[in-house]
């Protein structure tokens, strides 16, 4: 059971090997976090997450800007008064300023903290274990460190592109012209590295809550898959009217 302390507990060479250890040995890691780990260790990944995210804002924030843009300009059911309206709504969002870095940054931690309480929902009342907020908090904290790599993967993708849509999922095992449709969107909503977070998220509740790994793997692929599915229908619904 994970504990905080307030001062480390170990050598900084050990955060930096638990940091790497859940991309090439996430079991030993997580073993290794079940015995203590201090605020201020769970500080570091937790602040280097959250600045690689607000970096990768800031390069994908005009985009994300210009196909809003493209896309209220092909609706046919608002007026051009309506239509400058968004637009200047659309062009002061456009500048970065420190407020939307600090909204940016508030949203992150938020959803950290609805991660970590659902990972203690499926811990301690789904899969009967026993843990606490620190294990929980660990076990995001550090799955979190994957968002790292696919920044890095797919910043590069988008820009290249010119679309903050691009493709790292199942739907790439699909033909092309399945696309738009339903199984489509659902198979893109199953990324390959949000398999590889949920996957981790179980062998973290399986360590550090000590239930059993498989009912672990199975909780939270089956609801992920759910929620994915359930999105894929509101996202239908919304474009086929």
């Amino acid at each position: 059971m994970t504990e905080i302390e307030p001062d480390p507990v170990g050598p900084k060479s050990a955060l930096l090997g638990w940091m790497l250890g859940i991309f090439t040995n996430p079991r030993a890691t997580f073993t290794d976090l079940q015995q203590s780990i201090s605020l201020k260790q769970l500080l570091v990944p937790l602040l280097l997450v959250l600045a690689v995210s607000l970096t990768a804002q800031g390069y994908l924030r005009p985009l994300a800007i210009e196909e809003q843009r493209s896309r209220f300009a092909q609706r046919d059911d608002l007026t051009e008064e309506q239509m400058e309206e968004i637009f200047d709504r659309l062009d002061e969002a456009a500048v970065t300023g420190a407020k939307q870095y600090l909204l940016a940054g508030l949203a992150g931690l938020a959803w950290l903290a609805i991660l970590t309480g659902v990972v203690m929902f499926f811990g301690n009342f789904i899969l009967g274990g026993e843990g606490r907020g620190a294990a929980a908090a660990t076990i995001v904290v550090f799955v979190s460190l994957i968002g790292i790599l696919e920044l890095a993967v797919k910043v590069p993708l988008m820009l290249q592109a010119g679309s903050t849509q691009v493709e790292t999922g199942l739907a790439l095992l699909l033909p092309r012209s399945m696309e738009g449709s339903l199984v489509y969107r659902y198979f893109h909503r199953l990324d390959f590295f949000g398999i590889w977070k949920v996957g981790l998220t179980a062998l973290g509740t399986a360590v550090l809550f000590r239930v059993s790994e498989k009912q672990a793997g199975y909780a939270y692929f089956g609801a992920w898959a759910a929620v994915m599915l359930l999105m894929a229908l509101i996202f239908d619904r919304l474009l086929t009217g």
